[in-house]
């Protein structure tokens, strides 16, 4: 009954310190001032509408392999929302070689709306309204992992949810308004991985061993970029949109150099948990088993456990980088680059960094994952 009653104050405890880190985290996100804008759009406004009525169309194919159509389209369009909710509007929707948004009878579009004073206002088609798309998307993920994973699968969204909430609303607004990038970034890693773990797992062995591991991985993490930055001379400085970060920066206080070094570990992150997740849950298993395993017996059955998985995670890691990169790859092969420039490239350098810290990271979890499932499983800490 004692035992009982001390999980319930975890888990109350545990709920609060989940209530009170979303709550302070919204906070946080009002509180902060992410208003920089280049140039004045105090005029513009984009509201949500659907094309009633394409009434003429002036169009060409593209020269070339390029397959969409250009030209001009007469549309009629229904307004859901602004100063013209309710009314349809007649207005031409250019498609050039920029922005090509070919429309038909219902479809969802998002209208840019400029309404400068003293000048008639101007109606343009500024994309396809794809909250819909998304929010069904998300519905069928939803239902995936409810239907599969049952009830840790709902815990498993409530999780991602709140790793979201906790990128959009504290990690983004903390790096924006000047926090150091790195130190924000553990910040949010070390309380993701704590709440996510235990909400899935519970209070355990087993989840602090994998919490525990996680953070070490992601301070080797960001021992290993450093290093790589320092070798390669790649920071955020490096990126291709430096120059309107540093616009950014001028007005709110953003440290643009340590940029590269946060998304590196958020991009780490979940590959880590993983493997520390995959590599403790099997040992606590064992040892359930087979009580009179020594803290040898597990640390190597978990560099078994860990051998079989590190190939094929490395590779997610560097394929996921690499995947980003392809547009970019294909444009360098097309303009004759030489591998010596390749290799030296800062698009080239910061994925390598990237993909390899990760990796590394992975790599050295699996020992330490192992090292700690043997010495806390072994003194049966198992009501942490």
């Amino acid at each position: 009954m004692l035992k009982k009653y001390g999980m319930d104050i975890k888990w109350i405890a545990f709920l609060a310190v989940f209530i009170l880190t979303i709550a302070v985290t919204f906070i946080f996100y009002q509180k902060t001032d992410m208003s920089y804008e280049f140039a004045d759009s105090s005029t513009i406004r984009y509201v949500k509408g659907k094309v009633t009525e394409v009434l003429s169309e002036e169009l060409e194919k593209a020269d070339g392999n390029d397959p969409r159509i250009l030209g001009t389209q007469k549309v009629r369009v229904y307004i859901k929302e602004g100063e013209q909710k309710g009314k349809e509007l007649e207005f031409d929707n250019v498609l050039s070689t920029t922005h090509n948004i070919y429309v038909k009878p219902g479809q969802a579009v998002l209208i840019k709306a400029d309404m400068p004073e003293g000048a008639a206002p101007y109606y343009s088609i500024f994309n396809y309204d794809r909250t819909g798309g998304i929010a069904a998307i998300a519905v069928i993920f939803i239902l995936l992992m409810a239907l599969v994973g049952r009830s840790k699968g709902i815990k498993s969204v409530i999780g991602l949810l709140y790793v979201f909430l906790l990128i959009i609303g504290f990690l983004i607004p903390a790096i924006y308004s000047g926090w150091p990038p790195v130190l924000a970034t553990v910040l949010m890693a070390v309380t993701a991985s704590g709440v996510s773990m235990i909400l899935l797992n519970g209070f355990s062995a087993k989840t602090w061993t994998a919490i525990l591991s996680t953070i070490a991985g992601i301070l080797i993490a960001a021992f290993v970029f450093a290093i790589f930055a320092w070798i390669l001379s790649v920071d955020g400085y490096k990126l291709d949109e430096v120059e309107e970060l540093i616009l950014v920066s001028n007005s709110s206080g953003m440290k643009v150099g340590d940029i590269l070094f946060a998304g590196t570990l958020v991009s780490s992150l979940g590959a880590i948990m993983d493997m520390t997740m995959s590599v403790a849950a099997p040992l606590y298993e064992m040892r359930e088993a087979n009580n009179k395993m020594s803290s040898r017996e597990i640390y190597r059955t978990g560099l078994k456990i860990g051998k079989d998985m590190i190939g094929t995670m490395c590779e997610t890691l560097v394929l996921a980088f690499t995947g980003t990169a392809i547009t970019t790859l294909l444009l360098l092969k097309a303009y004759g680059i030489h591998m010596d420039q390749l290799l030296s490239s800062d698009y080239i350098a910061i994925e390598l960094a990237q993909g390899l810290t990760g990796s590394i990271a992975v790599i050295l979890a699996v020992p330490i994952t192992s090292l700690l499932a043997g010495l806390i499983g072994k003194k049966g800490v198992h009501y942490l």
